[in-house]
């Protein structure tokens, strides 16, 4: 008992973090309302939200008084089961098809999204795998394998298919490995191979016309868009005009909580406005003030993982803080990046502001898991 109150000391260090995650989840209620206003079919959102924010809140702090080294020697099977739920989704009667994609496993009257629970355990993995291969990390073949391990999520999200969900895998393998000490030209390898398919698909895709066989019709059509929106700026382009759009006429103060007329009267797309297009909700109903404090919370908690990761006790802590760093910020740069024309639009949310009780819970989770880094940085089985 002593010990759990002196790691609950340890979390109450921690106030400023606590303070920004809270002020983005308040954030999201406010967002999520003015989203969905006026909308009947999506009015208990706001509430729903807010009970997965106290569910998220209760689930960081049991993770952050869980020592992150018992949670990296369990991680081979985490990582298993997590595989497991991942292919689950395409069993018929346990998998559920949403938005045209098996992300979901519904048993009687529970739901959720697989791939948030499989980056948690995909991070917890990759983390024992690099402290496993610790002397061989200057080896190619660490790197090898490594991305090979990230495949395997990768490919089986993207099947469902998640684009937007599956490319942060492998943001967050590069990450890793480069915090664990990979030679420098063994990462620019697979680097360069993403780089040389980026830009054979731009050819493949937007000068030759050709089809994709690992893509789906509406995810080439968004690539196409993104890069001339004019395409079909009734279908779309719609979302990428109108989140421009709802960005600039918020101006610096905004238009005012739910006076938006982008959002109210529906030029931002009903179904993704209170969800992937929270920033463009944010940005007109609050203005620039507004979108930039939201950035600034994020970055917040994007620079507390960087200070914990760099004051962890072990290369495991270090490991964990930045592989959810790299998480969260893959998320916020896609998310807010696609509103503003700066990456394809793609099904992503917004770390804490998006609509979702799994992503909210997974994204609270990862941050116990940093915090437990930062508790754990003492040794209290001494104590």
């Amino acid at each position: 008992m002593r010990t759990l109150f002196r790691k609950l000391g340890q979390v109450g260090w921690s106030f400023p973090i606590i303070l920004a995650l809270v002020g983005l989840c308040i954030a999201s209620i406010f967002a999520i309302t003015s989203a969905t206003y006026g909308n009947d079919a999506l009015k208990d959102a706001p509430a729903s939200q807010a009970r997965y924010i106290i569910v998220g809140f209760i689930v960081y702090l049991a993770v952050a008084l869980t020592p992150y080294q018992m949670l990296v020697r369990i991680s081979p099977i985490l990582y298993a089961v997590g595989i497991g739920l991942l292919i689950a989704c395409f069993i018929p009667h346990i998998g559920k098809k949403t938005f045209g994609a098996y992300s979901w496993i519904k048993i009687g009257p529970l739901g959720f999204e697989p791939a948030e629970f499989a980056k948690m355990t995909f991070i917890l993995g990759m983390a024992w795998f690099l402290r496993v291969r610790e002397n061989q990390i200057q080896n190619f073949s660490t790197v090898f394998i490594a991305w090979a391990i990230t495949v395997i999520p990768f490919a089986l999200v993207l099947k469902q298919p998640a684009l937007g969900t599956a490319s942060v895998f492998f943001p967050v393998c590069f990450a890793m490995l480069w915090a664990a000490g990979a030679r420098a030209h063994h990462l620019v390898i697979p680097l360069a191979l993403v780089a040389s398919v980026v830009v054979l698909s731009y050819y493949w895709i937007h000068v030759w016309d050709k089809p994709v066989p690992f893509l789906k019709p509406f995810q080439v059509n968004r690539i196409k868009i993104f890069f001339d929106p004019s395409l079909d700026s009734k279908g779309a382009g719609w979302q990428i005009d109108q989140s421009m759009i709802a960005l600039g006429s918020g101006g610096i103060d905004g238009k005012g909580w739910r006076q938006g007329t982008e959002t109210v009267l529906g030029y931002l797309p009903k179904n993704t406005s209170y969800n992937d297009l929270i920033f463009p909700v944010v940005g007109e109903d609050f203005g620039f003030r507004g979108a930039a404090a939201l950035i600034i919370g994020e970055g917040t908690v994007l620079l507390w993982c960087l200070w914990v990761a760099a004051r962890a006790r072990d290369k495991i802590g270090t490991l964990v803080a930045v592989g959810v760093m790299t998480m969260l910020f893959t998320h916020i740069f896609v998310n807010i990046g696609m509103t503003i024309q700066l990456v394809p639009i793609t099904g992503i949310p917004l770390p804490f502001v998006s609509y979702g009780g799994t992503f909210l819970v997974a994204c609270l989770a990862a941050m116990g898991l940093v915090q437990s880094v930062w508790v754990h940085r003492k040794n209290f089985e001494r104590i």
